[in-house]
């Protein structure tokens, strides 16, 4: 499902003009990418939960350049999916 269908979707569901739903994603990802910054974890129930991980400054060579590189800190988001959300996408009587 692509992100259009999905807002359609929303907007259909919820009863909501796009500008309503459009304001609450934006609000979403601004919670999320806020505490994921603090590096905080994000459980939204029967969902799943968003896990900020920090990843350390590190040197590479540049294969172009043969040059070293001195690459910045990073914080990456995993999406853990909760059990719920699994059963819910994959039910036990449905062979994959």
């Amino acid at each position: 499902m692509e992100h259009k269908q999905f807002h359609k979707l929303l907007c259909e569901r919820t009863g909501r003009s796009s500008a309503d739903i459009e304001a609450l994603e934006e609000g979403l990802a601004i919670v999320i990418r806020q505490c994921c910054a603090d590096l905080d974890t994000v459980a939204i129930p029967t969902f799943g939960s968003f896990t900020a991980i920090k990843h350390k400054e590190e040197i590479v060579d540049d294969l172009s350049t043969g040059k070293r590189m001195l690459l910045p800190p990073e914080v990456s988001v995993e999406f853990t999916p909760s059990a719920s959300l699994l059963n819910r996408l994959n039910p036990a009587d449905e062979v994959i």
